[in-house]
Formats: C-alpha cells, structure tokens, sequence
C-alpha cells in the first residue's frame, strides 16, 4: 500500500504530489486529464486509472481540485465514498466554512476521517519552509496525517477539532491581502494620474507596508487583551480617505 493520494492534478495539486514524490513519498495520483500526471510518473508516481483506485491504494487521501462542487462530485459517488470509509480525508479544495461543515458532517456518518485544510503559500513554495498549510477536523487524522503533511509543507498548523476554523482563517488572510492588493493597484492610478513615477511610488510601498503591518499586529494584540486605551489612530480618521479618493477622482 502507497504512503498517500492525490486526487486532482491542477497547479497546486501537482505542487502537492511533486513535493511528496520529490521526497520519497510513495504517493499515488489520479487527475481528470491524465497527461497531467505524465511528469510525476516519470518521477516514481503511481498513475491511478480511476479515483477509486487511487483512494483504495493509500490510507491518507489529499483532495486539491477547482472548488467543493468538483471535489463533492467526486468524493459523492457510490464507489469512491465507499472506499474511503476507515480512511484520511484530507481536503485542500478552497471553500467557506459552511462547505467545511457540511463536508465534515458527510464524512462523520460514513465512517470517514476528515481534516479540512486551507493553502497560504504559492505552488512553487510548496514543499519548501516558506509553505503553509492550516488544516481542522478530527484529531486523530491529523495525527495520523501530520508528518505526511509537514514534509508538504513544513508549516503544517492544525486548529483544532472545528473544521470551519482553517476556511475561516484563511477568508480573514485573504480579506487582508485583497485590501493590499487592491489598494496598491488604485494608488498606482493616483500617481499616474497626478505624473508621479510609478519608480517612486514602489520606493515608498515597502517602508510603508512594514509600518502599517507591525501596527497592525499591535492593534490585534492590543484588541485580543481588550486594550482599546491610549490608541494613536482612529478608524473615524481613516475613514475619510475614500471622500478624499472621491474627490481627486472627480478633479
């Protein structure tokens, strides 16, 4: 019996199953397209014919597919949700923690063991230190699963036995990052606009950032011990800055 599964082969699903192979992880892979799986098999994979037979070929199975729709297309059938009974489910398909739940509660009574993880890091990290990977659902398959999962991704974090916490967390990073990045890009329209090098402006950005971000962390310290005395900034203040936006726009 092999080490591990992967079903689905997309960019992250082939990070996943490169990093295990690459590390001499007796993992077996299925993908819709089977070309995809070409290159991992070249490298030691076992290509499975169908995902049947990928999950029955390991006790840990790993799920990166597009979304929960795929993924319960998939898992749902008659065949495939028979065999993975007695076994690790591990399902890295991006969702909400309402997907979480509802995918958890569908494991429980079939006998399945279910961990619901989330991916912060690029593909191209993926087995490297920079790699992390959230995951929560029942302890016993993260024990089981752990060492599988921290030779992917050394920063493997388990939250705790609530499987809506890991998509949780990872909508809250996601909600930090869209503010950045979209922010960014609107200044960037603000020097072009007013003839400032966008040289410049990337100049700025980074002193700016690590700023901004070691006040943050103060903030949310500050606010998990109820500290909400003596602050150097108000929200009221900052919230005139999209009038101010609104008002260059219109000039």
């Amino acid at each position: 019996m092999a080490d591990i599964s992967f079903l689905g082969l997309g960019a992250m699903g082939f990070a996943l199953a490169d990093a295990a192979v690459k590390s001499g992880i007796d993992a077996v892979v299925w993908n819709r397209t089977p070309e995809k799986a070409a290159a991992l098999q070249k490298q030691g994979a076992n290509v499975a014919a169908d995902p049947i037979e990928a999950i029955q070929a390991s006790p840990i199975v790993v799920v990166c597919v597009y979304d929960y729709e795929i993924a319960n297309e998939l898992l749902t059938q008659d065949d495939c949700t028979a065999a993975l009974s007695g076994r690790v489910l591990v399902q890295l398909t991006t969702g909400t923690p309402r997907t979480a739940m509802a995918t958890y509660k569908w494991a429980k009574t079939r006998n399945i063991s279910y961990l619901d993880g989330e991916i912060l890091t690029y593909p191209s990290d993926m087995g490297s230190d920079a790699a992390r990977i959230i995951v929560a659902g029942d302890e016993t398959a993260f024990t089981t699963a752990e060492s599988l999962l921290k030779t992917l991704s050394p920063q493997t974090e388990y939250l705790g036995s609530d499987p809506a916490k890991s998509s949780a967390l990872n909508l809250a990073i996601l909600s930090s990052a869209l503010g950045l990045i979209l922010g960014t890009i609107n200044g960037a329209a603000i020097c072009e606009a007013a003839g400032i090098p966008l040289e410049l402006y990337s100049r700025t950005i980074p002193s700016s950032a690590m700023q901004d971000g070691e006040a943050l962390v103060e903030s949310l310290r500050r606010i998990g011990n109820g500290d909400l005395e003596n602050v150097e900034a108000y929200i009221e203040g900052w919230a005139e800055i999209p009038t101010y936006m609104a008002e260059f726009a219109n000039d």
